[in-house]
């Protein structure tokens, strides 16, 4: 029986637990199956906290975007990765670089086009190693856009439709352009969530209402009010995580009008109160729409208007197409009409079940899975030559 190839994979990964946690999951299962994993990050606090807590190597390099004006961005863009990158890209040789978004992403799939190596069997040839972009969001990233149109071999979705015909039209080659879903962890995955039916008046519907995440201020402040208004008609149970900035202002309002919920700055057992929820009010992150794609977790998404390039919309319209989703714009999130939309989906017969059943999509249960495959194939194709002359040490 032939040994199995063993790879050496690089992962770019930092700046947002959007990018992060995928590269997690992605490292995990990589090194779970006996590869060389290293994830490279910027070095930010939030990265460090939680790279911490996983037995994955990681390296941080200095961030050349970082507190620059976007005229400067622009030109750094166009310059080569710091030399100490490509140093360290040269001699790890690795098959694999992966690019997650973000400018830890672009400066490391960048140094892929200045990596120099000779082919054994074919001297003064260069070759490079298979470069891949995965994409969280249904609306593609300025730093994943520019990769795909100029470096990458693979580009894979988290949410189908993040390239436009622009980038198919601008690939380096004809390799596959594919929507293998977005990795959820496994804490999450292995949940044993039921789906309770309503209306019923024995039991309570449970609302998790996820504020903490990018600007969720807006949730946050009209969310206890929402809940008090519902008590009359609709008693229910509620999980509000608010964020640290919030935290004290929503307490406030719960203890004010006499409700019992469980307030939180941060969930760090998350999987828990997805299981134990009924319906969940939140943003609509990439990684939490996928996360409510892989339990059908039905939910009220109300999209963060300063979105680059709106992508949270189009992240919740990929739930809400299906049926399995209520979408409230920011600018249109008054307390009548959140008031209006829970009461719907737990007062009339049925709406919450085939909100659940609407929302489940196996393709996130599977992605991991999937998304490994695809890289282990691609590294396998022949590769690019003549990459330019672009040299590591000049």
């Amino acid at each position: 029986m032939a040994e199995e190839k063993k790879y050496t994979i690089l992962i770019g990964a930092g700046g947002t637990g959007g990018h992060i946690f995928p590269a997690i999951a992605l490292a995990k299962k990589f090194k779970s199956d006996g590869h060389k994993v290293v994830i490279v990050g910027t070095g930010n606090a939030l990265e460090k906290k939680i790279f911490a807590q996983y037995d994955i190597e990681t390296v941080f390099f200095k961030n050349r975007f970082k507190d620059t004006s976007r005229l400067k961005k622009y030109l750094a863009a166009l310059t080569r990765p710091d030399r100490e990158l490509r140093r360290y890209v040269a001699e790890l040789s690795p098959q694999l670089i992966l690019g997650m978004g973000g400018y830890a992403s672009f400066d490391l799939c960048k140094t892929a086009f200045y990596l120099q190596t000779i082919e054994r069997d074919f001297p003064g040839n260069i070759i490079m190693p298979y470069v891949a972009i995965h994409e969280q969001n249904a609306k593609a990233g300025r730093a994943n856009r520019y990769i795909a149109a100029t470096q990458a071999r693979g580009i894979i979705e988290g949410l189908p439709g993040g390239f436009d015909w622009k980038t198919n039209f601008l690939k380096l080659s004809t390799d596959d352009h594919v929507f293998l879903g977005n990795p959820v962890r496994d804490d999450i995955l292995n949940i044993n969530r039921i789906v309770r039916s309503f209306p019923d008046k024995s039991k309570k519907p449970r609302i998790f209402i996820m504020g903490g995440s990018q600007g969720a201020r807006s949730i946050n402040m009209i969310a206890p009010k929402a809940i008090s208004l519902l008590m009359a008609d609709l008693p229910v149970e509620v999980m509000h995580d608010s964020g640290e900035k919030d935290f004290e202002a929503v307490n406030d309002q719960y203890l004010e009008l006499g409700i019992d919920a469980k307030i939180t700055r941060f969930n760090p057992n998350i999987e828990k109160a997805y299981e134990w929820a009924d319906l969940l009010i939140s943003r609509a992150g990439a990684m939490t729409v996928s996360e409510a794609s892989a339990i059908g977790l039905p939910s009220i998404l109300i999209p963060f208007p300063h979105a680059m390039d709106n992508h949270q919309w189009f992240n919740a319209q990929f739930i809400a197409k299906k049926g399995g989703a209520e979408v409230i714009l920011d600018k249109d999130l008054k307390l009548e009409i959140l008031v209006k939309t829970i009461k719907k989906i737990f007062l009339q017969e049925g709406i919450l079940s085939e909100m659940a059943e609407a929302t489940y999509d196996e393709t996130f249960v599977n992605a991991t899975q999937n998304i490994a495959q695809f890289c282990y194939k691609m590294i396998e194709q022949p590769p690019l030559k003549d990459v330019g002359d672009g040299g590591l040490y000049e």
